[in-house]
């Protein structure tokens, strides 16, 4: 019998793809308050990165995902990056999902890292200064329509609609094609094998630090 199955090969976006299937972009916080609420939204466990004080970044890990947050101000994020992310055989951005300018202003404690194509990284800086401001805002928050295209690698001038100012109150539901998906899995940090990162050790005290 003739076999119509697809075979989805190791080094493919599509492979990726499959491995963050079940999970959800709109699930992901992109910046939050506390490393208690990140870790609870994620439903998740929590680790020191090494000797790197969890003031400045930390380690959430959730099934396959091994997700990096760190200050929004903190100076050694590429080399924090460097410890968590998988060596790239191409070259990549370490960026805040979320731009510190408005991590900042809304008052989040932690920024999540992604890592992107830098030309697609860099055609997105002049849409990350407006900011919807409000008196209510969440102790995490999501990625809108354009950070969503920039974690999938698309340019700013290929987003399918003008961006807006950016909401902290926004929660708007998304879906991937698995090629997508394998792309937002790797912006992540997810490769086609599970990786051990040296050095973590689980949070046990989740507090807001100071």
């Amino acid at each position: 019998m003739l076999n119509l199955e697809k075979i989805i090969g190791r080094g493919t976006w599509r492979y990726v793809g499959q491995r963050v299937q079940g999970l959800q972009i709109q699930a992901i916080p992109i910046a939050g308050k506390s490393i208690e609420c990140i870790a609870k939204a994620l439903d998740g466990t929590a680790y020191q990165i090494g000797r790197i004080h969890t003031r400045n970044a930390f380690v959430v890990r959730k099934g396959v995902l091994s997700l990096l947050y760190v200050r929004p101000d903190y100076r050694g994020y590429r080399r924090a990056a460097g410890l968590v992310f998988a060596p790239c055989p191409w070259k990549v951005d370490y960026d805040h999902a979320l731009s510190r300018n408005l991590a900042g202003q809304l008052g989040y404690a932690y920024v999540l890292m992604l890592r992107v194509v830098p030309r697609i990284n860099r055609s997105h800086g002049h849409l990350e200064r407006n900011l919807k401001e409000s008196e209510d805002v969440p102790d995490i928050c999501f990625a809108d329509e354009r950070i969503r295209g920039k974690w999938i690698g698309r340019s700013a001038s290929r987003l399918l609609t003008p961006p807006g100012a950016f909401s902290a109150n926004q929660t708007t539901p998304y879906g991937l094609t698995l090629r997508q998906a394998g792309q937002w899995g790797f912006a992540m940090g997810v490769e086609d094998d599970d990786r051990d990162i040296p050095g973590l050790r689980p949070i046990t005290d989740l507090g807001p630090r100071t």
